[in-house]
């Protein structure tokens, strides 16, 4: 770790994804905390309102907007109606962790003010920052639940089909091929749409973590496969096979640990992909529903026509949280291939900056 450390100061698009990264996790798991409002609370009358928060002399404050037209919702401000925004303001009670009693939200207003906006609301008046840090729970949980999966039948397989060979290696490798010949999105939709459509909001998460998952895993089985047919001949595997440890034992406990640098790679680069199918499942109407809230079903409710995409630019706040971390994990992905890269073990000064 130290060195990767080490490493990491000559990536600094890759130090600052992992800050990104922890940054968005953090906020994921205190979304309570730090959203002002329930992901539900409808302010009436403030359709489409956009955000109300701004920098002036007196520090952050909000600034009252009063409709003008009802039917396109055009806001005009109020001069000089500034409300300051307040830090750890108390506000609707709530869980931490569904154990520990808590009131106080990061940032939001006093009562009779109006309502803290950061991203603006949607169609039914509901506070969309609120809405995107309760929505992460589910977009970013979705990709590492998926990847450890299908990463596990990768293994499984994958280690089963190249440590035995033969008919074991046949048959697990063309049933792995059977997956890969069909388009991803495709066989996604497919397997959704042999479900049922009326299923809850946690049912919902569960079959979709599952169908990505059966779907992820033909492709990295292939590549643990190659790898342990080509560790299974080294010494210490012929002695563990002499001594009769079982051959699960062998697989896991002395094989996979060679190739972990590869897989932890792998996992930094599936997790972004298991995240946009969640989302593409969801803006299709596959997904996540009501009254459960993810970034995809968002981008699904919220930008329905380009009409509103024109006149409420900020219903594009869910997209630019997407890109931001399938673009972090990629950074990270590259960082951890260019580490693990043996010429960088061989030749320490490799990849630096030179001075």
């Amino acid at each position: 770790m130290k060195q990767f450390i080490r490493f990491l100061k000559t990536r600094p698009l890759a130090r600052v994804s992992l800050a990104v990264l922890a940054s968005l996790y953090l906020m994921m798991g205190f979304a309570e905390f730090f959203a002002p409002y329930r992901p539900t609370t409808s302010f009436a009358g403030m359709t489409y309102h956009p955000p109300n928060v701004h920098l002036t002399i007196r520090g952050l404050t909000v600034q009252e907007a009063q409709v003008i037209n009802p039917v396109t919702w055009e806001y005009v401000r109020v001069r000089d109606a500034h409300f300051p925004v307040r830090f750890f303001v108390k506000g609707e009670s709530y869980r931490i962790f569904g154990v520990f009693p808590f009131d106080r939200h990061l940032f939001g207003t006093a009562e009779g003010t109006p309502p803290v906006f950061l991203f603006g609301a949607d169609n039914l008046g509901r506070d969309l920052f609120t809405r995107v840090v309760y929505g992460s729970r589910i977009s970013l949980t979705i990709g590492f639940i998926a990847t450890a999966i299908s990463l596990s039948l990768a293994i499984l397989f994958g280690g089963l089909a190249g440590y035995f060979g033969g008919i074991t290696d046949w048959l697990i490798m063309r049933f792995s091929e059977f997956f890969m010949l069909i388009p991803g999105l495709y066989l996604i939709l497919f397997l959704r749409s042999l479900l049922s459509s009326t299923m809850d909001s946690g049912q919902s998460y569960m079959v979709i973590t599952i169908i990505l998952s059966l779907v992820g895993w033909p492709g990295s089985a292939r590549t643990v496969r190659g790898l342990v047919h080509s560790i299974k001949r080294e010494e210490f595997i012929l002695n563990a096979q002499l001594e009769g440890i079982p051959p699960l034992i062998i697989i896991y406990a002395q094989i996979i640990p060679q190739i972990a640098s590869l897989l932890i790679i792998s996992i930094a680069l599936s997790v972004p992909g298991f995240i946009m199918s969640e989302t593409t499942l969801s803006y299709l109407g596959l997904g996540i529903v009501d009254p459960a809230v993810s970034w995809g079903s968002l981008i699904r409710r919220d930008i329905s026509t380009l009409g509103n995409l024109r006149n409420y630019p900020w219903l594009l706040s869910p997209v630019w949280f997407l890109l931001t971390v399938t673009l972090a994990f990629n950074f990270i992905g590259d960082a951890l291939r260019d580490f693990f890269d043996p010429y960088h073990t061989v030749f320490p000064r490799f990849g630096r900056r030179k001075k």
